[in-house]
């Protein structure tokens, strides 16, 4: 049976469609995924992420520790500053992303909803001396205001400027309607500026309420999806899993090279004799692509689609997937939909950039 999330009757009160995802009840949509995408590329819409896991990790050897079980560069990540990373297995794989949030004294670790036991159980397995973790998810409840009018419709519900909350930073917050303390981070998963708020359990049906009634349109996991896709940010078990390595999906940016972290020497091996599997992104005209569809090169089969939808930012079909071999941009690909070969053209990541 699946968990539900503390706004799960907010949600039945908008008259929310759920669906299953990561062992949760989760609102797909309201009313349809295309009107609520358009609103948080246009205005701004509300997303409940309260399904996402919070670990915290305290201790005097929470820097090593971080070093070892991520490859983020952890000495210069200070407090109020969030950095994007991922655990690795021995092999090289990405066990999880996620993101880290430096605090004063400890860190939060901001992790995916479906692998909330396993990476509690994978960073309790890699434990040193010196370290307390805690799972913090069932008393902070994670929502997201997401698109170009975030700032404007939430400013005047906190006492804190929003403007000096750089991307990837955060500040503690005054919720000034509530009088209640959070944070409040500028990171999202949408593309969009944006801010992410963590919020005590026993209030966020009440922030969720206020947010809603400034403008921000209530959105669910369906145009959460298609908004991350035209974004080109990965998603665990699509992009990303136990057998991609961040070579693979083009996330060496996010390594730092000098720690000695899990999953280093398979990196390093991978970098000498090079890549098998190179993730890609094209759009389609004639067909909307989806995950598990066959690409094919000259007919012969190359690879396959991890994500894919029709954008309707692009107005076409988009696709991100991982073939044998590089490609560059306007070389052509088949994509096999509904047993039919659809034409595909390799395009640059991002499908969307958004004007700062």
């Amino acid at each position: 049976m699946n968990k539900q999330t503390v706004l799960y009757n907010e949600h039945q009160k908008l008259g929310a469609k759920f669906t299953a995802f990561g062992g949760w009840d989760m609102p797909v949509q309201y009313t349809s995924i295309t009107e609520e995408h358009a609103a948080v590329r246009t205005h701004a819409g509300i997303f409940d992420t309260s399904h996402m896991g919070v670990i915290l990790v305290k201790g005097p050897q929470s820097v090593a520790f971080l070093k070892l079980i991520t490859p983020a560069d952890i000495d210069r990540l200070v407090p109020g500053q969030a950095k994007y990373s991922f655990f690795l297995n021995e092999n090289g794989g990405i066990v999880d992303d996620l993101i880290i949030y430096a605090r004063s004294n400890d860190y939060l670790l901001v992790i995916n909803a479906g692998n909330r036991e396993k990476d509690m159980a994978w960073v309790m397995d890699h434990l040193i001396h010196d370290m307390a973790v805690e799972d913090l998810s069932d008393q902070i409840c994670l929502l997201s205001i997401q698109g170009p009018a975030a700032q404007k419709l939430l400013q005047p519900l906190v006492y804190e400027n929003l403007s000096a909350i750089k991307y990837f930073h955060y500040l503690p917050a005054m919720f000034e309607p509530l009088h209640l303390a959070m944070t409040i981070a500028r990171t999202g998963y949408t593309g969009e500026d944006g801010f992410e708020l963590f919020v005590p359990v026993a209030h966020a049906a009440a922030v969720w309420q206020l947010i809603a009634m400034t403008g921000a349109r209530p959105c669910g996991l369906g145009c959460r999806d298609t908004l991350r896709l035209e974004a080109c940010m990965p998603l665990h078990g699509h992009e990303i899993s136990d057998t991609i390595t961040p070579l693979e999906a083009k996330l060496e940016r996010s390594i730092c090279w000098q720690n000695d972290f899990i999953g280093k020497q398979a990196l390093l091996k991978q970098k000498e004799t090079g890549l098998s599997s190179f993730l890609t992104a094209c759009t389609v005209s004639d067909g909307i692509p989806r995950a598990g569809y066959e690409i094919r090169i000259n007919e012969v089969p190359a690879g396959l689609v991890t994500s894919g939808t029709f954008s309707p930012t692009k107005k076409t079909g988009i696709a991100l997937g991982y073939i044998n071999r590089p490609v560059a941009a306007a070389d052509k690909v088949t994509i096999v939909i509904h047993n039919q070969p659809r034409l595909a053209t390799i395009v640059p990541m991002p499908f969307y950039k958004r004007n700062k």
